[in-house]
C-alpha cells in the first residue's frame, strides 16, 4: 500500500489538472446563460460560487477543488458531470498521476 505522502502527491497532481482543465473550458471568458459577456463576480454569483473559488481555480497549481464546486459550474454551464468528466478522461487520460 503506498504511504500517505505518495497519495497526497498524487492527488494534488489530479487537482491540478482537474483545476487547468475547468479554467480552459469555462473560465477564460464568463458568460451568462444567454451568453452575454459577463464579470467574474457575476459569474461567481450566477455558479453560487465565490470569486475567490474561481481565482483559486485558476492558480497553475490549482488547489484541492470540492465537487460541489465543479458540479455549480457545471449547472450553470448546463454541462453533465458525465460529459465533462468524459472529457477530462479523453484531455488528460486515466493515469494522470502514473
Amino acid at each position: 500500500m503506498p504511504d500517505k505522502e505518495v497519495l497526497n502527491k498524487k492527488n494534488a497532481l489530479v487537482n491540478k489538472h482537474l483545476c487547468n482543465f475547468i479554467e480552459a473550458k469555462f473560465l477564460r471568458e464568463y458568460r451568462n446563460q444567454k451568453g452575454e459577456l459577463i464579470s467574474q463576480n457575476e459569474y461567481a454569483k450566477l455558479c453560487g460560487i465565490t470569486s475567490s473559488t474561481i481565482s483559486k481555480l485558476k492558480l497553475l497549481e490549482g488547489y484541492n477543488v470540492p465537487m460541489s464546486t465543479i458540479y455549480n459550474i457545471l449547472r450553470h454551464e448546463q454541462y453533465s458531470l458525465e460529459k465533462f468528466f468524459n472529457e477530462f478522461e479523453n484531455a488528460k487520460g486515466i493515469n494522470i498521476p502514473d
